[in-house]
């Protein structure tokens, strides 16, 4: 599994729209807003940072702090 770090995903909406697109997109997946991250399997990042990308999400490496404090 790989979490990807999400610095825009900053509510419950923005929870709701990454989970909803990543469903249609057929992709297992854990949020965890309060860290800003998607976890997925290492075979879907390629499909999940382009789905993210087309809804508006850029995916960043955490650095210590917000892997520590999810901010």
């Amino acid at each position: 599994m790989k979490s990807l770090y999400i610095p825009e995903m900053h509510c419950s909406k923005c929870e709701a729209r990454i989970h909803e697109a990543l469903e249609k997109a057929g992709i297992a997946h854990t949020i965890e807003l309060a860290k800003k991250t998607v976890t997925v399997a290492e075979e879907d990042v390629e499909k999940t940072t382009s789905e993210l990308d087309d809804l508006g999400f850029s995916v960043k490496k955490p650095g210590l702090f917000a892997r520590l404090f999810g901010k």
